[in-house]
This record gives C-alpha cells, structure tokens and sequence, in this order.
C-alpha cells in the first residue's frame, strides 16, 4: 500500500457526518500505509469537543449540522442517544416494538443547518473522495445539500431506511434512487437494525422486522467517458485504495486495467499499481478446497444449535 502514496499528491479525503462514535477502524488502520485527512461532524457541541480532544493530527471534528439549505431545525435528542435525529420518532410504529423505550424525547434542541458544500467551502475543504452519513432519517436532505460535494466524490456510505421509524423520513428506495441519478452505483448493502414486537418477544429468534441498514456506493469509474476527472492519476489511485478498504480487489484491478487501456497510466505505473492489488488482495483470500461447501454447511449448522438464530439470512433461526 505504502507504494501507492508516489501517485497521489493529497490526502485521501473524507467525510464523516454523524461521527459521534469516532472514527471507523478501517481508517485508523489505513492511516499507517496511506496519507488520510478526515473531517467529522457532530451536531453536539459537548460531543464534538470531546473527540476533537481526542487529539488526532489526521482528524477534526466540525459542530455543525448540514442540510438541504440553511434554516431552524429541532434536533430530538433521544434517550438512546445515538439514534437522535432532525426527525420525530414515529411512535403510532414503534409503539409495536420493545425498543420504543429508546426513543423517547429527552430533549428537543433548536438547531440552525446549512449545506454540505457551504461548510466545507468556508473550511477551504475541497476535492472529497467519500462521504459517510449516518443521521438516522436526515440523509437525503444532506444530499440535496452537497451536489458540489457528490460531483467529486467517488465513494458514499449512507445509512437507509427500510420501515417508517422516523415521520416523514425518506426510505432506501429514495436514497438508491437520488444516488443513481447522481452517477453512483450501489456495491453492497448491510443489514443492522432488527425490531422485535412487544408481542410475542420471547418468541423465536431477536432478529424481528428489519428497519435500517447501510449502503455503500462507488463511481464506476471503467463505464465513465476517458475525459472524466475520475481518471486523474491521484483522484484514481485515491479511489482504488478507498475500494481495497472495502476489499472489492476485483473491482480496483478493473479501474487500474481501465485506465491502463485509456492511456492513463504508463505500463511501470500500472504494473506498480497492479502489484498492490494482487498483495493486499492475496492476505484476504478465501480458502477454497474440496468438500468446502459440506463444511460450510456444518459450519452454519452448528452456528443454528449455538444461537438459534443466524443474522445473515431470511427468518429467525
């Protein structure tokens, strides 16, 4: 990895909105191969000068809320304060759940927003290669926001929504839709939020209804036109170290092999680059040999008689 630092004169740049819970590991961890600048936001104005106590050279912490444009907002604060949001809880929904405790009220805060692009060009920020937000409902208003931002971007990490826990906050199918439009291509979706019903709680597994999960999104870069700034050498190599991250090295091989093909990079550049790829590729491999599927499968037997239930597929185990 640390050869790939020769390509780009910046800092892979991003931006973390929702922050309160630090910074994700895969970041801290690139920090020792590759040069990261980060810039967090967190509404919270305690919040946020505790992490910027925190002290870390590659990060900072802005106390701001962004939206679609600048107005007054109530921000709820919550009794499980990390799901605080712009939006009401919807509670005629999560009155049929156990964790409607948690989103009670505790406190409702006027707040003033403003966009995405007006903040980061007050803060001289420029050239974002991702975006991360995780607002509990008020993501599509920060899109609609940041359309200097998107333009630039290469990769975005969104929570979605799938059930109405928020009044009048738009679903997954809203964000998808918003983000296609704006060029980007859905590569992976997690699922990370399960409601169980009051009735019936100690019934089956805990997985319950699933309300929330997070999408992540990429340019694809080898469908864009050869003249796309995508293809500028540095904003390249920053968007295939940000891909690794995410270990789709198939995907990184085939931008390097696009822009190989588009005369963007030399031969020594592409080999380099290529070089990368397979090493870091190759300490993720999978093991493949024979009977692996049979001892997949008693893997996840076994994993039913520990727990009774099995996150990653349909119905409660």
């Amino acid at each position: 990895m640390h050869a790939l630092k020769n390509y780009s004169d910046a800092p892979l740049t991003l931006i973390d909105i929702g922050a309160r819970a630090g910074i994700h590991p895969r970041w801290l961890k690139l920090i020792h191969h590759f040069p990261v600048q980060i810039t967090g936001f967190e509404p919270d104005e305690q919040e946020c000068a505790a992490l910027n106590a925190k002290g870390d050279t590659f990060v900072k912490y802005l106390p701001f809320a962004v939206g679609e444009k600048v107005e007054q907002r109530t921000f709820h604060l919550l009794v499980a304060e990390g799901s605080s949001s712009l939006f009401r809880p919807n509670y005629p929904f999560l009155s049929r759940f156990v964790s409607e405790p948690n989103y009670a009220i505790k406190r409702e805060i006027p707040i003033q927003t403003n966009t995405l692009d007006a903040v980061l060009k007050r803060s001289g920020i420029e050239d974002v290669d991702y975006l991360k937000i995780d607002t509990e409902g008020f993501e599509r208003d920060i899109l609609n926001g940041a359309a200097e931002t998107l333009s630039h971007a290469f990769a975005i990490e969104v929570e979605v929504w799938f059930n109405p826990v928020f009044t009048n906050a738009p679903f997954f199918r809203d964000i998808d839709s918003l983000l296609t439009e704006k060029g980007f291509v859905l590569f992976d979706l997690a699922k990370s939020n399960y409601f169980k019903r009051k009735v019936g709680a100690t019934l089956g597994g805990p997985k319950g209804q699933l309300v929330a999960g997070d999408a992540i999104y990429f340019r694809d870069i080898p469908a864009l036109s050869p003249e796309s700034h995508f293809y500028d050498k540095a904003k390249l190599v920053r968007a295939i170290v940000l891909v690794m991250q995410y270990c789709y090295f198939d995907f990184a091989l085939e931008i390097a092999q696009s822009a190989y093909h588009h005369r963007k990079l030399s031969e020594n550049e592409f080999r380099d680059i290529e070089a990368v790829i397979s090493s870091e590729g190759k300490k993720h491999y999978a093991v493949d040999f024979r009977g692996k599927h049979t001892t997949e499968k008693l893997v996840k037997r076994l994993g039913r008689l520990l727990t009774k239930f099995e996150w990653d597929y349909l119905g409660n185990w």
